[in-house]
Protein backbone atom coordinates (compact mmCIF):
# COMPACT_ATOMS: atom_id res chain seq x y z
CA UNK A 1 0.00 0.00 0.00
CA UNK A 2 1.12 3.55 -0.76
CA UNK A 3 -0.55 4.91 2.38
CA UNK A 4 -1.75 3.75 5.75
CA UNK A 5 -4.37 6.49 6.08
CA UNK A 6 -5.81 8.94 3.55
CA UNK A 7 -7.79 11.80 5.11
CA UNK A 8 -10.27 13.65 2.91
CA UNK A 9 -11.06 17.16 4.18
CA UNK A 10 -8.82 19.90 5.54
CA UNK A 11 -11.09 21.28 8.22
CA UNK A 12 -10.29 21.05 11.90
CA UNK A 13 -11.26 17.37 12.25
CA UNK A 14 -9.17 16.37 9.24
CA UNK A 15 -6.04 18.28 10.25
CA UNK A 16 -6.58 17.30 13.88
CA UNK A 17 -6.43 13.63 12.92
CA UNK A 18 -3.46 14.25 10.63
CA UNK A 19 -1.63 15.89 13.55
CA UNK A 20 -2.61 13.10 15.95
CA UNK A 21 -1.44 10.25 13.71
CA UNK A 22 1.81 12.06 12.90
CA UNK A 23 2.44 12.62 16.63
CA UNK A 24 2.11 8.83 17.07
CA UNK A 25 4.79 8.31 14.41
CA UNK A 26 2.33 6.57 12.09
CA UNK A 27 3.90 6.64 8.62
CA UNK A 28 2.09 7.00 5.31
CA UNK A 29 -0.54 9.53 6.42
CA UNK A 30 -1.75 12.03 3.80
CA UNK A 31 -4.57 14.58 3.66
CA UNK A 32 -6.30 16.11 0.63
CA UNK A 33 -8.39 19.28 0.72
CA UNK A 34 -10.45 20.45 -2.24
CA UNK A 35 -9.81 24.14 -1.47
CA UNK A 36 -7.54 25.58 1.21
CA UNK A 37 -6.91 24.28 4.71
CA UNK A 38 -9.72 25.60 6.98
CA UNK A 39 -11.53 27.32 4.09
CA UNK A 40 -14.88 25.76 5.06
CA UNK A 41 -16.70 25.77 8.38
CA UNK A 42 -13.44 25.75 10.38
CA UNK A 43 -12.82 29.41 9.55
CA UNK A 44 -16.46 30.47 10.02
CA UNK A 45 -17.21 29.58 13.62
CA UNK A 46 -18.22 31.87 16.49
CA UNK A 47 -14.51 31.76 17.44
CA UNK A 48 -15.20 30.36 20.90
CA UNK A 49 -13.32 27.64 22.77
CA UNK A 50 -15.98 26.75 25.27
CA UNK A 51 -17.86 24.01 27.03
CA UNK A 52 -21.23 25.28 25.86
CA UNK A 53 -23.07 26.70 28.86
CA UNK A 54 -26.46 26.43 27.16
CA UNK A 55 -25.91 22.72 26.40
CA UNK A 56 -26.35 22.02 30.12
CA UNK A 57 -30.09 22.32 29.52
CA UNK A 58 -29.88 18.91 27.83
CA UNK A 59 -28.73 16.05 30.07
CA UNK A 60 -27.53 14.06 27.05
CA UNK A 61 -24.92 16.75 26.38
CA UNK A 62 -23.30 16.97 29.82
CA UNK A 63 -20.58 14.55 28.80
CA UNK A 64 -19.78 16.76 25.83
CA UNK A 65 -19.63 19.86 28.06
CA UNK A 66 -17.24 18.10 30.46
CA UNK A 67 -14.95 17.00 27.63
CA UNK A 68 -15.03 20.44 26.00
CA UNK A 69 -14.16 22.25 29.23
CA UNK A 70 -11.11 20.05 29.76
CA UNK A 71 -10.05 20.56 26.14
CA UNK A 72 -10.49 24.31 26.66
CA UNK A 73 -7.95 24.20 29.52
CA UNK A 74 -5.48 22.25 27.37
CA UNK A 75 -5.78 24.56 24.34
CA UNK A 76 -5.35 27.62 26.56
CA UNK A 77 -2.07 26.15 27.78
CA UNK A 78 -0.80 24.94 24.39
CA UNK A 79 -1.79 27.87 22.16
CA UNK A 80 -1.27 31.01 24.18
CA UNK A 81 -2.16 34.13 22.22
CA UNK A 82 -4.13 32.06 19.71
CA UNK A 83 -6.56 30.76 22.33
CA UNK A 84 -7.14 33.42 24.99
CA UNK A 85 -9.34 33.75 28.11
CA UNK A 86 -12.58 35.63 27.55
CA UNK A 87 -14.81 37.03 30.32
CA UNK A 88 -18.56 36.92 29.71
CA UNK A 89 -21.31 39.01 31.26
CA UNK A 90 -24.63 37.25 31.42
CA UNK A 91 -27.50 39.68 32.07
CA UNK A 92 -30.96 38.39 32.91
CA UNK A 93 -33.91 40.55 31.88
CA UNK A 94 -37.60 40.53 32.73
CA UNK A 95 -39.37 38.03 30.52
CA UNK A 96 -36.26 35.99 29.66
CA UNK A 97 -36.89 32.30 29.06
CA UNK A 98 -34.35 31.31 31.72
CA UNK A 99 -34.94 32.84 35.21
CA UNK A 100 -31.98 33.89 37.40
CA UNK A 101 -32.03 30.74 39.54
CA UNK A 102 -31.64 28.56 36.44
CA UNK A 103 -28.67 30.68 35.31
CA UNK A 104 -27.06 30.48 38.75
CA UNK A 105 -27.39 26.68 38.88
CA UNK A 106 -26.08 26.36 35.32
CA UNK A 107 -23.00 28.42 36.13
CA UNK A 108 -22.37 26.39 39.29
CA UNK A 109 -22.29 23.14 37.31
CA UNK A 110 -20.28 24.76 34.52
CA UNK A 111 -17.55 25.66 37.00
CA UNK A 112 -17.82 22.26 38.67
CA UNK A 113 -17.40 20.39 35.38
CA UNK A 114 -14.42 22.53 34.36
CA UNK A 115 -12.43 21.51 37.45
CA UNK A 116 -9.09 23.31 37.70
CA UNK A 117 -9.37 24.79 34.23
CA UNK A 118 -7.21 27.82 34.95
CA UNK A 119 -10.05 30.34 34.72
CA UNK A 120 -11.90 32.21 37.51
CA UNK A 121 -15.24 30.95 38.82
CA UNK A 122 -18.52 32.69 38.02
CA UNK A 123 -19.65 35.58 40.21
CA UNK A 124 -22.66 37.94 40.41
CA UNK A 125 -22.48 41.46 38.97
CA UNK A 126 -24.27 44.68 39.89
CA UNK A 127 -25.43 47.28 37.36
CA UNK A 128 -22.29 49.40 37.73
CA UNK A 129 -20.07 46.39 37.02
CA UNK A 130 -21.97 45.35 33.95
CA UNK A 131 -21.78 48.83 32.47
CA UNK A 132 -18.01 48.72 32.95
CA UNK A 133 -17.58 45.26 31.45
CA UNK A 134 -20.16 45.67 28.67
CA UNK A 135 -20.52 49.32 27.61
CA UNK A 136 -22.21 48.14 24.41
CA UNK A 137 -25.35 46.93 26.21
CA UNK A 138 -28.50 49.05 26.05
CA UNK A 139 -28.22 51.12 29.21
CA UNK A 140 -31.97 51.82 29.45
CA UNK A 141 -32.65 48.09 29.27
CA UNK A 142 -30.11 47.46 32.03
CA UNK A 143 -31.62 50.14 34.27
CA UNK A 144 -35.26 49.22 33.75
CA UNK A 145 -35.39 45.52 32.84
CA UNK A 146 -32.31 43.76 34.22
CA UNK A 147 -33.03 41.59 37.27
CA UNK A 148 -29.66 39.88 37.67
CA UNK A 149 -26.26 39.50 36.02
CA UNK A 150 -23.26 37.20 36.30
CA UNK A 151 -19.64 37.15 35.18
CA UNK A 152 -18.12 33.90 33.98
CA UNK A 153 -15.17 32.84 31.82
CA UNK A 154 -14.64 30.92 28.61
CA UNK A 155 -12.07 31.38 25.82
CA UNK A 156 -11.84 32.58 22.23
CA UNK A 157 -9.61 31.65 19.33
CA UNK A 158 -8.32 32.29 15.85
CA UNK A 159 -10.04 29.24 14.40
CA UNK A 160 -8.42 29.16 10.95
CA UNK A 161 -4.99 29.77 12.49
CA UNK A 162 -5.28 26.70 14.73
CA UNK A 163 -6.16 24.51 11.75
CA UNK A 164 -3.24 25.75 9.66
CA UNK A 165 -0.77 25.38 12.55
CA UNK A 166 -1.98 21.82 13.21
CA UNK A 167 -1.47 20.95 9.54
CA UNK A 168 2.05 22.39 9.47
CA UNK A 169 2.95 20.72 12.77
CA UNK A 170 1.81 17.41 11.28
CA UNK A 171 4.13 17.95 8.31
CA UNK A 172 7.05 18.50 10.67
CA UNK A 173 6.16 15.19 12.30
CA UNK A 174 6.25 13.34 8.98
CA UNK A 175 2.72 13.62 7.52
CA UNK A 176 1.75 15.42 4.31
CA UNK A 177 -1.17 17.28 2.76
CA UNK A 178 -2.31 18.71 -0.57
CA UNK A 179 -4.67 21.61 -1.22
CA UNK A 180 -6.91 22.13 -4.27
CA UNK A 181 -7.15 18.35 -4.53
CA UNK A 182 -10.18 16.07 -4.72
CA UNK A 183 -10.84 12.35 -4.50
CA UNK A 184 -12.79 11.44 -7.63
CA UNK A 185 -13.00 7.67 -7.31
CA UNK A 186 -12.76 5.07 -4.56
CA UNK A 187 -12.59 1.34 -5.23
CA UNK A 188 -12.42 -1.36 -2.57
CA UNK A 189 -9.53 -3.77 -3.03
CA UNK A 190 -8.07 -6.48 -0.86
CA UNK A 191 -6.98 -4.97 2.49
CA UNK A 192 -7.82 -1.42 1.46
CA UNK A 193 -8.78 0.97 -1.30
CA UNK A 194 -7.61 2.17 -4.68
CA UNK A 195 -8.18 5.93 -4.89
CA UNK A 196 -8.05 8.39 -7.78
CA UNK A 197 -6.90 11.86 -6.76
CA UNK A 198 -7.25 14.97 -8.94
CA UNK A 199 -4.91 17.86 -8.16
CA UNK A 200 -5.58 20.82 -10.43
CA UNK A 201 -6.35 18.50 -13.34
CA UNK A 202 -3.44 16.14 -12.70
CA UNK A 203 -4.79 12.71 -11.80
CA UNK A 204 -2.96 9.99 -9.93
CA UNK A 205 -3.90 6.72 -8.29
CA UNK A 206 -2.86 5.67 -4.80
CA UNK A 207 -3.65 2.72 -2.58
CA UNK A 208 -4.43 3.10 1.11
CA UNK A 209 -5.39 0.82 3.97
CA UNK A 210 -7.85 3.31 5.49
CA UNK A 211 -9.81 6.35 4.36
CA UNK A 212 -11.19 8.96 6.75
CA UNK A 213 -13.95 11.10 5.27
CA UNK A 214 -13.61 14.31 7.30
CA UNK A 215 -15.37 16.65 4.89
CA UNK A 216 -18.03 18.00 7.27
CA UNK A 217 -21.07 19.20 5.32
CA UNK A 218 -19.71 17.44 2.23
CA UNK A 219 -19.35 14.00 3.89
CA UNK A 220 -22.43 12.40 2.40
CA UNK A 221 -21.81 14.03 -0.98
CA UNK A 222 -18.37 12.38 -1.04
CA UNK A 223 -19.81 8.98 -0.20
CA UNK A 224 -22.48 9.19 -2.88
CA UNK A 225 -19.98 10.28 -5.53
CA UNK A 226 -17.79 7.34 -4.52
CA UNK A 227 -20.75 4.98 -4.95
CA UNK A 228 -21.15 4.32 -1.22
CA UNK A 229 -24.49 4.55 0.58
CA UNK A 230 -24.24 6.83 3.65
CA UNK A 231 -25.42 5.34 6.94
CA UNK A 232 -25.88 8.71 8.68
CA UNK A 233 -28.53 11.26 7.74
CA UNK A 234 -27.60 14.83 8.58
CA UNK A 235 -28.97 18.34 8.68
CA UNK A 236 -26.93 21.29 7.39
CA UNK A 237 -27.25 24.12 9.88
CA UNK A 238 -26.33 27.58 8.56
CA UNK A 239 -24.91 30.08 11.02
CA UNK A 240 -24.47 33.75 10.09
CA UNK A 241 -22.12 36.18 11.89
CA UNK A 242 -21.59 39.93 11.62
CA UNK A 243 -18.25 41.57 12.39
CA UNK A 244 -18.56 45.23 13.41
CA UNK A 245 -15.79 47.81 13.32
CA UNK A 246 -14.51 49.11 16.67
CA UNK A 247 -16.34 52.37 15.98
CA UNK A 248 -19.67 50.60 16.54
CA UNK A 249 -18.97 50.98 20.28
CA UNK A 250 -17.13 54.34 20.60
CA UNK A 251 -15.15 55.10 23.77
CA UNK A 252 -14.97 51.40 24.67
CA UNK A 253 -11.59 49.85 25.40
CA UNK A 254 -12.37 46.84 23.29
CA UNK A 255 -9.56 44.65 24.62
CA UNK A 256 -10.76 45.22 28.20
CA UNK A 257 -14.41 44.44 27.50
CA UNK A 258 -16.27 41.23 28.21
CA UNK A 259 -18.40 39.28 25.78
CA UNK A 260 -22.07 38.70 26.40
CA UNK A 261 -24.55 35.91 25.82
CA UNK A 262 -28.01 37.22 24.97
CA UNK A 263 -31.11 35.12 25.52
CA UNK A 264 -33.72 35.87 22.86
CA UNK A 265 -37.45 35.52 23.43
CA UNK A 266 -37.63 32.75 20.80
CA UNK A 267 -35.26 30.65 22.92
CA UNK A 268 -32.18 31.21 20.78
CA UNK A 269 -28.90 32.52 22.12
CA UNK A 270 -26.59 35.00 20.38
CA UNK A 271 -23.11 36.19 21.34
CA UNK A 272 -21.57 39.66 21.16
CA UNK A 273 -17.82 39.25 21.48
CA UNK A 274 -14.76 41.53 21.45
CA UNK A 275 -12.69 39.55 18.95
CA UNK A 276 -9.08 40.65 18.38
CA UNK A 277 -9.87 44.35 17.88
CA UNK A 278 -13.35 44.03 16.37
CA UNK A 279 -16.84 43.04 17.51
CA UNK A 280 -18.26 39.66 16.49
CA UNK A 281 -22.01 39.07 16.65
CA UNK A 282 -23.86 35.81 16.01
CA UNK A 283 -24.98 33.24 15.33
CA UNK A 284 -28.19 32.18 13.62
CA UNK A 285 -29.58 28.70 13.08
CA UNK A 286 -31.15 28.17 9.66
CA UNK A 287 -31.51 24.97 7.66
CA UNK A 288 -29.49 25.04 4.44
CA UNK A 289 -31.31 23.54 1.48
CA UNK A 290 -28.60 23.94 -1.16
CA UNK A 291 -25.03 22.84 -1.84
CA UNK A 292 -22.82 24.27 0.96
CA UNK A 293 -20.08 25.77 -1.23
CA UNK A 294 -19.90 29.49 -2.02
CA UNK A 295 -22.97 30.30 0.03
CA UNK A 296 -24.10 33.84 0.83
CA UNK A 297 -25.75 34.71 4.09
CA UNK A 298 -29.57 34.82 3.92
CA UNK A 299 -30.96 38.32 4.22
CA UNK A 300 -33.38 37.00 6.84
CA UNK A 301 -30.41 35.96 9.02
CA UNK A 302 -28.87 39.40 8.80
CA UNK A 303 -32.24 41.02 9.54
CA UNK A 304 -32.66 38.80 12.60
CA UNK A 305 -29.23 39.71 13.99
CA UNK A 306 -29.67 43.42 13.32
CA UNK A 307 -33.08 43.35 14.98
CA UNK A 308 -31.80 41.58 18.10
CA UNK A 309 -28.83 43.98 18.22
CA UNK A 310 -31.19 46.95 18.15
CA UNK A 311 -33.20 45.47 21.03
CA UNK A 312 -30.32 44.72 23.39
CA UNK A 313 -27.18 46.53 22.22
CA UNK A 314 -26.29 50.19 21.99
CA UNK A 315 -24.37 50.30 18.69
CA UNK A 316 -23.56 53.49 16.84
CA UNK A 317 -24.33 53.48 13.09
CA UNK A 318 -24.60 49.70 13.19
CA UNK A 319 -25.21 49.23 9.47
CA UNK A 320 -22.46 51.63 8.50
CA UNK A 321 -19.99 49.97 10.86
CA UNK A 322 -20.41 46.45 9.52
CA UNK A 323 -16.94 45.26 8.56
CA UNK A 324 -17.84 41.76 7.35
CA UNK A 325 -20.64 39.20 7.26
CA UNK A 326 -19.83 35.53 6.99
CA UNK A 327 -21.67 32.25 7.38
CA UNK A 328 -20.64 28.70 8.04
CA UNK A 329 -22.39 25.35 7.73
CA UNK A 330 -22.50 22.88 10.60
CA UNK A 331 -23.09 19.24 9.74
CA UNK A 332 -25.46 17.88 12.39
CA UNK A 333 -25.99 14.10 12.41
CA UNK A 334 -29.52 12.96 13.20
CA UNK A 335 -30.40 10.02 15.39
CA UNK A 336 -32.74 8.30 12.98
CA UNK A 337 -32.67 4.99 11.16
CA UNK A 338 -31.43 4.90 7.57
CA UNK A 339 -32.35 1.66 5.82
CA UNK A 340 -31.41 2.67 2.28
CA UNK A 341 -29.15 0.09 0.67
CA UNK A 342 -28.84 1.32 -2.92
CA UNK A 343 -28.10 4.66 -4.55
CA UNK A 344 -30.82 6.06 -6.82
CA UNK A 345 -29.21 7.60 -9.91
CA UNK A 346 -31.53 10.61 -9.76
CA UNK A 347 -29.92 11.69 -6.48
CA UNK A 348 -26.62 12.30 -8.24
CA UNK A 349 -28.09 15.28 -10.10
CA UNK A 350 -29.18 16.92 -6.85
CA UNK A 351 -27.32 15.30 -3.97
CA UNK A 352 -28.43 17.83 -1.36
CA UNK A 353 -32.06 16.93 -2.01
CA UNK A 354 -31.33 13.24 -1.48
CA UNK A 355 -32.72 11.47 1.63
CA UNK A 356 -29.32 11.83 3.32
CA UNK A 357 -29.76 15.59 3.85
CA UNK A 358 -32.81 16.59 5.89
CA UNK A 359 -34.60 19.86 5.06
CA UNK A 360 -37.15 20.00 7.88
CA UNK A 361 -37.04 19.34 11.60
CA UNK A 362 -39.92 18.88 14.02
CA UNK A 363 -38.00 20.44 16.90
CA UNK A 364 -35.68 23.36 17.62
CA UNK A 365 -32.23 22.99 16.06
CA UNK A 366 -30.62 24.15 19.30
CA UNK A 367 -31.88 20.95 20.92
CA UNK A 368 -29.78 18.74 18.64
CA UNK A 369 -26.69 17.17 20.16
CA UNK A 370 -23.33 18.71 19.25
CA UNK A 371 -21.51 15.43 19.86
CA UNK A 372 -19.34 13.99 17.12
CA UNK A 373 -20.52 10.83 15.37
CA UNK A 374 -17.80 8.55 13.96
CA UNK A 375 -19.21 6.00 11.55
CA UNK A 376 -17.40 3.19 9.74
CA UNK A 377 -19.47 3.46 6.58
CA UNK A 378 -17.85 0.44 4.98
CA UNK A 379 -14.97 -1.58 6.46
CA UNK A 380 -11.90 0.67 6.43
CA UNK A 381 -13.74 3.87 5.45
CA UNK A 382 -14.63 6.09 8.40
CA UNK A 383 -16.81 9.21 8.21
CA UNK A 384 -16.82 12.00 10.82
CA UNK A 385 -20.06 13.93 11.40
CA UNK A 386 -20.82 16.95 13.56
CA UNK A 387 -19.01 17.93 16.72
CA UNK A 388 -17.71 21.09 18.36
CA UNK A 389 -14.50 22.83 17.36
CA UNK A 390 -13.39 22.83 20.99
CA UNK A 391 -13.30 19.02 21.18
CA UNK A 392 -11.54 18.43 17.85
CA UNK A 393 -8.24 17.34 19.47
CA UNK A 394 -9.98 14.78 21.70
CA UNK A 395 -11.86 13.39 18.68
CA UNK A 396 -8.57 13.15 16.77
CA UNK A 397 -7.04 11.30 19.70
CA UNK A 398 -9.90 8.77 19.88
CA UNK A 399 -9.84 8.09 16.15
CA UNK A 400 -6.04 8.11 16.04
CA UNK A 401 -5.98 5.51 18.82
CA UNK A 402 -8.45 3.31 16.93
CA UNK A 403 -6.53 3.53 13.64
CA UNK A 404 -3.12 2.91 15.22
CA UNK A 405 -4.50 -0.23 16.88
CA UNK A 406 -5.95 -1.42 13.57
CA UNK A 407 -2.55 -0.79 11.96
CA UNK A 408 -0.88 -2.76 14.78
CA UNK A 409 1.14 0.26 15.84
CA UNK A 410 1.45 0.64 19.58
CA UNK A 411 1.54 4.37 20.19
CA UNK A 412 0.04 7.21 22.18
CA UNK A 413 -0.94 10.68 21.04
CA UNK A 414 1.46 13.59 21.33
CA UNK A 415 -0.89 16.46 20.48
CA UNK A 416 -1.18 17.38 24.17
CA UNK A 417 2.55 18.18 24.25
CA UNK A 418 3.81 21.66 23.40
CA UNK A 419 6.90 20.33 21.59
CA UNK A 420 4.67 18.72 18.95
CA UNK A 421 3.21 22.07 17.91
CA UNK A 422 6.50 23.72 16.85
CA UNK A 423 5.08 27.20 17.48
CA UNK A 424 8.42 29.00 17.68
CA UNK A 425 9.78 27.35 14.52
CA UNK A 426 6.57 27.92 12.57
CA UNK A 427 6.42 31.56 13.64
CA UNK A 428 9.88 32.08 12.17
CA UNK A 429 9.32 30.00 9.03
CA UNK A 430 5.69 30.77 8.19
CA UNK A 431 4.53 33.86 10.11
CA UNK A 432 1.63 34.36 7.70
CA UNK A 433 -0.25 31.34 9.04
CA UNK A 434 -0.57 33.03 12.44
CA UNK A 435 -2.85 35.73 11.00
CA UNK A 436 -6.57 35.08 10.64
CA UNK A 437 -7.67 35.33 7.02
CA UNK A 438 -10.92 37.10 6.13
CA UNK A 439 -10.59 35.78 2.56
CA UNK A 440 -10.92 32.19 3.82
CA UNK A 441 -14.21 33.06 5.49
CA UNK A 442 -15.52 34.67 2.32
CA UNK A 443 -14.27 32.05 -0.17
Amino acid sequence: MDLNVLIVGGGIHGVGLLHDLASRNVKGVHLVEKNKISSGTSSRSTKLVHGGLRYLEHLNQWGLVYEALHERALLLRLLKGIVTPLPFVLPNFKGDKRPPWVIRIGLFFYDLLSGDGGLPSASPLNKEDIIKFAPYLNQNKIENEMISAFLYYDAQMLDDVIARIAAEAAVKLGASYEENTTVTEVKQIENGFKVTIDSNGNKKTVTTKYIVNAAGAWCNENLLRWGIVPKITCLLNLGTHIIFKPEAVPHAEINNCAATLIQELDGRVVFFIPWFGQWLYGTTESILSTEPSHIKYPQSDKDYLMHTAKETLNLVDAEKNISEIFCGVRCMPLNQANRITQIDSKWMDDIYNSPFYVKQLDKNISGLSRETVINETVPGLISIYGGKYTTYRAIGEKLGSYLSRKLHIGSTTGTHLAENWFLRELMEEKPEIFKSSASLRQN
